[in-house]
C-alpha cells in the first residue's frame, strides 16, 4: 500500500488506481507522464519516461495499474519512476485478489449516522422555506450527497468529501453563533446555506471516484446547477418569496468574489458567513494535505491555490508539548 513505502526500498511493487494523468514534455523535448496514483491509504505521484502512444494510450484515469517503479524523494516528498507496469481488467481482480474498495480513500466519518444527526438538524428549523427546501434536496441526493467528493483534486476529494464539506461549514456556522452572539444574522439561513452552497457537485463531478467534471458540470457550473436545485424544489413546494431568493443568494454568492466563480458577490451577511467558511475549510484541508506528506521541519511544494507558497511542517500533531 502507498502508506508503506518508504526510501529503504530501492524498488517496490505497487498496485494502485490512476486518479489523473499528465502529459508533459521534458526539456530534452522528450514526453514523459505525471501519474497520480491513490489507494486507500494515500496517494503518490509517479513518474513514466519516454513514453510512446500506446502507454498514452493505456494509462488513463480510473485504470488500476500495477506497477514495478524505483522510489525517490523530491521536494521532501516520495515519487515513484516507473519501470514497467500492466493494467489490470476488471475480470482479473479475483487473480489479483483486489476490489474497488482498496483504491478510494474515504471521509473520516460514519456518514449514515452523520446523515440522520443532519436531517433531524434541519427538522428543527423554524423557516417553512429553508427547511422544506432543504429537506427535499437532501433527500433526493442523499445518494450523491454521502459519496461524492468535494473536488476532483484541490480539496476533500475523497469518498464522501461533499458530504464532509458541508457538514463541516454547518458545525462551523454553529460555533460561530456563539462567538458572534452580538451581529444580526439569520442563522438558520446561514445553516441550510452551508448544506446546499456546494450540492449542485451532484451534477458537476462524474462520480464517487471523480477525476472528471462531467459536460453540465463544465458548461454550467456547480453554483448554478445548484441555484437551478433550489429554484425546482421552490416551484414543486409551491413555495416563492423573499426566503427563496435569500437561499439562491447565499448559493450563488457561496465563493465569494465573481473573480472566484460566484456569479453575485455577497449582498447578505450571511452570504459573507458562508464564503468565508468554505474558502477557509477547503484551504486548511489542501494545506493540510500538503503538510501530511513531508517530514517535520520541511517545507511543502509551492501550492498554487495558496499563490504559489509553500509551508512549513513545523508542528507533530502526535507528539505532546
Amino acid at each position: 500500500m502507498i502508506s508503506d513505502l518508504n526510501l529503504e526500498e530501492k524498488i517496490v511493487n505497487l498496485t494502485a488506481r490512476i486518479e489523473r494523468v499528465v502529459l508533459s514534455t521534458g526539456n530534452n523535448g522528450l514526453n514523459y507522464l505525471i501519474v497520480h496514483l491513490i489507494d486507500r491509504t494515500g496517494r503518490i505521484e509517479a513518474r513514466l519516461w519516454n513514453v510512446n502512444d500506446e502507454d498514452i494510450a493505456q494509462l488513463k484515469s480510473g485504470s488500476i495499474v500495477r506497477l514495478e517503479a524505483n522510489i525517490n524523494s523530491y521536494r521532501h516528498q516520495l515519487q515513484l519512476k516507473i519501470n514497467n507496469y500492466v493494467i489490470i481488467q476488471e475480470e482479473e481482480f479475483d487473480d489479483y485478489k483486489i476490489t474497488h474498495d482498496m483504491f478510494s480513500i474515504n471521509a473520516p466519518l460514519n456518514i449514515d449516522d452523520k446523515f440522520k444527526d443532519l436531517i433531524a438538524f434541519i427538522e428543527n428549523i423554524k423557516n417553512e422555506s429553508y427547511k422544506q427546501i432543504t429537506i427535499r434536496l437532501l433527500k433526493k441526493y442523499e445518494e450523491e450527497f454521502k459519496t461524492f467528493p468535494a473536488a476532483v483534486s484541490i480539496h476533500h476529494n475523497v469518498i464522501g468529501g461533499l458530504f464532509w464539506h458541508s457538514t463541516s461549514l454547518l458545525e462551523a456556522a454553529v460555533s460561530l453563533r456563539k462567538v458572534y452572539s452580538f451581529i444580526e444574522v439569520d442563522w438558520e439561513l446561514v445553516y441550510c446555506g452551508a448544506i446546499l452552497h456546494d450540492l449542485g457537485k451532484v451534477f458537476e463531478l462524474d462520480g464517487k471516484n471523480a477525476s472528471e467534471y462531467t459536460t453540465i458540470g463544465k458548461l454550467i457550473g456547480h453554483i448554478s446547477i445548484g441555484n437551478n436545485f433550489i429554484c425546482n424544489a421552490a416551484k414543486e413546494l409551491k413555495l416563492d418569496g423573499e426566503d427563496v431568493l435569500k437561499l439562491q443568494h447565499v448559493v450563488l454568492s457561496s465563493h465569494g468574489k465573481n473573480e472566484f466563480g460566484s456569479p453575485v458577490e455577497p449582498l447578505l451577511i450571511e452570504s459573507i458567513i458562508i464564503s468565508s467558511l468554505d474558502s477557509l475549510d477547503a484551504r486548511l484541508y489542501r494545506v493540510n494535505e500538503e503538510i501530511k506528506k513531508v517530514s517535520h521541519n520541511n517545507w511543502t511544494p509551492r501550492i498554487l491555490s495558496e499563490d504559489g507558497r509553500s509551508f512549513l511542517r513545523h508542528y507533530n500533531k502526535s507528539k505532546k508539548n
